[in-house]
């Protein structure tokens, strides 16, 4: 029912002006299929032609900082989880990443491999309970409108022949028919 992501199948991109940073990074998440850069601007340009399932940004970086690059990236993949890599602490650099950039996460520089790999799976597991509970939303809203469609029905063929839609059970499953129920002057059993 779920077409839930695999690690091995999942795409992280990662974004940081500092390549060692970018190979430790690769290294620690090498169950997944990774893709680094160290601008913002060369991933934005890699996100509109690739699918990501989870990007972590550094947050300071020259040219486009990682909350700006997260908000256009959010608007790119808005599916895809978002997380800020971050050497230091700025409560309103946080509040505008939350709020504009939707991340998931922040992850301190430096890291605790144990803390990124956590993060990672917590955010491709947050992902694929978003994508189920849309497929679900969307099973159910289809649903409604097939017990609509089928109302819709009932009421017309009530409307025609009052009483019609109206069934006795018995209480092995057959229908129970009365002879008073029917004008048998009327029925044809031809």
């Amino acid at each position: 029912m779920t077409s839930e992501i695999q690690p091995e199948e999942s795409k992280i991109l990662l974004v940081d002006d500092e390549p060692n940073v970018l190979r430790a990074l690769t290294r620690l998440l090498k169950g997944y299929q990774v893709t680094t850069f160290t601008s913002g601007e060369d991933a934005l340009a890699a996100a509109e032609d690739k699918q990501f399932d989870l990007v972590i940004s550094d947050y300071r970086m020259p040219g486009l900082d990682g909350v700006d690059f997260l908000t256009f990236f959010k608007v790119l993949q808005p599916d895809a989880i978002r997380m800020i890599l971050t050497g230091y602490a700025d409560l309103n650099g946080m509040q505008h990443a939350i709020n504009n950039a939707e991340v998931f996460r922040f992850i301190n520089k430096p890291w605790n491999n144990i803390e990124i790999l956590n993060a990672v799976t917590r955010g491709l597991e947050h992902k694929n309970m978003l994508l189920e509970n849309r497929m679900l939303a969307a099973k159910v809203r289809t649903q409604h409108d097939l017990l609509l469609e089928k109302d819709a029905i009932l009421r017309a063929l009530e409307a025609k022949d009052p009483g019609i839609t109206k069934v006795k059970w018995e209480p092995d499953g057959s229908i129970l028919i009365k002879e008073e129920d029917y004008d048998l002057d009327q029925t044809n059993f031809d």
